[in-house]
């Protein structure tokens, strides 16, 4: 261990024992604007046209400075800028992003937020954001996976509606992959079953892995431990089962074969029409229709298990921290529960295309053709506490590849992915 990781580490540990007295300590910092600095993600001309439509930015109580951050390097920026006594009062964070970042987050105790009330208020992934000490985080925005399909080979194929089951799959896959002479895929029902040309491979093996029944990583005594490989009283690993599920559809031995490697990215692939669906976020639907102003697609609810008998989908979760760095967490805490308060979450919403985090946003229901699919998104969200989702995407490219490439079977990829998450949190 370098000194510099010696030094930081103690850092944190005072920093956490200061944490538990910080909210009843603050006296507060009298009349006036407060200067609170908030890191994200959100680009800068989103979160301004956000202040400005909420009416923050004519809060005298508060004055912001947003900082927009690569949500490639706001991890180290952020350990960065904490070593040096700089960091941002409020940091926004993913939910893929909150393990690493816990020991640098000041707990929002029960005392301030109930627990039934955040329940209450938020959709469930959010109790993602909490353990038993308090909160972590306050739920900001959700961005759920949904269905893209392309109309013209659906109707083509005389499909009526875009499949609702997984195991439907199958019977579509011969009327909508289709190969050349040579052999050469030329269409393709949906990209699954590689990780290099597929984007969000590891999301949509993670969505898989959450409908066969495995949280992927979960709480045991307190303690995060990886439950890939963990059968939950399953005659087949539900891990096994989602990995095979997933990559038999690269195999050009079987009937439904319908994508491969050497294939352009699958949303390139979707928005040139050559596949009939696409996996991906709801935050896509812009840069799909700009992508191919002319192609004819339509939005539903990712393809769900018959087994189960629950509605499930992949969800970012972005939430609003308080930093172990703020000068003044009262105040903090004051402008996150602003930010994420029914009319300004509305607003960023709206800013975003995104559907609310909030339940009694959600239960007005809209009535445009785009929205209800997005609403019933959030609300059947789930996602995982990965400790380092860098290193993830990597562990579980190389579970895919190794099926894939036949190297190993997807029992002892399982296995393997699970010793290697189980390490990046130990």
């Amino acid at each position: 261990m370098s000194k510099f990781q010696i030094v930081l580490l103690a850092f944190f540990a005072v920093a956490i024992v200061a944490g538990a007295l910080v909210f009843s300590l603050y006296r507060g910092s009298g009349e006036g604007d407060v200067i609170m600095t908030v890191w994200g993600d959100i680009s800068s001309r989103d979160f301004n046209l956000w202040l400005n439509s909420s009416g923050l930015d004519q809060d005298k109580k508060f004055s912001i400075d947003y900082g927009e951050k690569s949500a490639e390097t706001i991890d180290a920026e952020f350990t960065e800028a904490l070593a040096r006594g700089a960091g941002p009062d409020l940091i926004i964070l993913t939910q893929d992003q909150l393990w690493k970042n816990k020991p640098k987050l000041v707990v929002i105790p029960y005392a301030s937020v109930s627990k039934r009330d955040f329940a209450e208020t938020f959709i469930e992934e959010s109790e993602l954001l909490t353990d038993e000490d308090g909160i972590y985080a306050l739920p900001l925005s959700i961005d759920p996976m949904i269905l893209y399909y392309n109309r013209d080979p659906l109707s083509a194929a005389g499909h009526a509606k875009p499949i609702a089951y997984w195991d439907e799959i199958y019977a579509v896959a011969t009327d909508l992959s289709k190969m050349d002479a040579a052999g050469n895929l030329v269409s393709s029902v949906m990209a699954l079953g590689e990780a290099r040309n597929i984007p969000h491979a590891k999301d949509i093996l993670a969505l898989l892995l959450l409908q066969a029944g495995t949280p992927i990583t979960g709480l045991v005594n307190s303690e995060l431990r990886a439950q890939i490989s963990a059968n939950f009283g399953a005659s087949v690993l539900p891990g096994e089962a989602a990995l095979n599920f997933y990559t038999q559809f690269s195999n050009p031995t079987k009937t439904y074969y319908s994508w491969n490697r050497s294939l352009v990215d699958a949303q390139t692939h979707f928005t040139s029409g050559d596949s009939a669906y696409y996996l991906g976020f709801a935050s896509e639907l812009r840069v799909l229709k700009n992508k191919n102003p002319t192609l004819n697609f339509g939005i539903s609810s990712v393809p769900q298990s018959r087994i189960s008998g629950k509605s499930i989908t992949f969800g970012r979760l972005r939430g609003v921290a308080i930093s172990r760095g703020s000068k003044n967490p009262t105040a903090a805490l004051s402008l996150a529960t602003k930010l994420v308060s029914k009319e300004v979450a509305s607003a960023l919403s709206e800013i975003l295309v995104l559907p609310p985090v909030r339940r009694d946003l959600l239960s007005v229901r809209p009535t445009d053709a785009v929205f209800p699919v997005f609403y019933d998104a959030a609300l059947q969200s789930r996602a995982w506490l990965d400790p380092d989702a860098t290193a993830t995407e990597h562990i579980f490219r190389e579970a895919i590849e190794s099926v894939t490439s036949g190297r190993a079977r997807a029992i002892e990829a399982v296995g393997k992915a699970n010793r290697e998450v189980d390490a990046l949190i130990k």
